[in-house]
């Protein structure tokens, strides 16, 4: 985990896939060949070089992109209606974007979920009748009766190994940017 998270500034993103962009010459290109993932731009208010140097440690560790870590979005990822237990309510094919669900209490539109089992994050888009409309597709395919984790963390990497800590007096200021580990 990353520590101090609660005390920074999070934004998060969708590097999208179908996302294209033109060319000079008018032709179509796609910006991206991999699947959707999130990326967490994250901003540490500034800190205490003895509290920094903790951070800084762990961040290195991640240069080169060879280590992951878990990151808990502190915003985004919590919604005060989105309780009780959840469920598949009926298999799911890998592609497809709706879920039937069964179970007791209240998602949330915006709610970040995951599948008991599987790494890849997933929002709430809609959510009617019990089924719930989730971006991006799903990546493989959900069996019945498969749980709905509600408190989740981003397995996450260093998107480059750019790192500098700028310092102000006694201060030092981090920021870093992340892309969800897709396995």
């Amino acid at each position: 985990m990353i520590p101090y998270l609660l005390e920074a500034n999070v934004g998060l993103t969708s590097k999208d896939p179908t996302s294209v962009s033109v060319s000079r010459s008018g032709k179509k290109l796609s910006r991206n060949l991999e699947q959707q993932a999130w990326l967490l731009s994250i901003e540490w208010p500034d800190l205490l070089h003895s509290r920094a140097a903790l951070l800084e440690v762990a961040l290195d560790e991640m240069k080169g992109q060879s280590m992951t870590a878990e990151v808990l979005h502190p915003v985004r990822s919590y919604h005060p209606q989105a309780e009780g237990l959840w469920s598949v309510a009926a298999a799911v094919s890998a592609g497809q974007k709706l879920v039937s669900l069964a179970g007791m209490g209240q998602l949330s539109v915006g709610h970040f979920i995951r599948f008991s089992g599987h790494k890849k994050v997933y929002r709430v888009m809609k959510y009617e009748s019990s089924v719930a409309t989730v971006y991006p597709a799903l990546r493989s395919a959900l069996n019945l009766d498969l749980a709905i984790v509600q408190d989740v963390s981003f397995t996450v990497t260093r998107t480059d190994d750019e790192m500098s800590y700028p310092t102000s007096g006694a201060l030092v200021s981090i920021s870093v940017e992340f892309e969800e580990q897709l396995f």
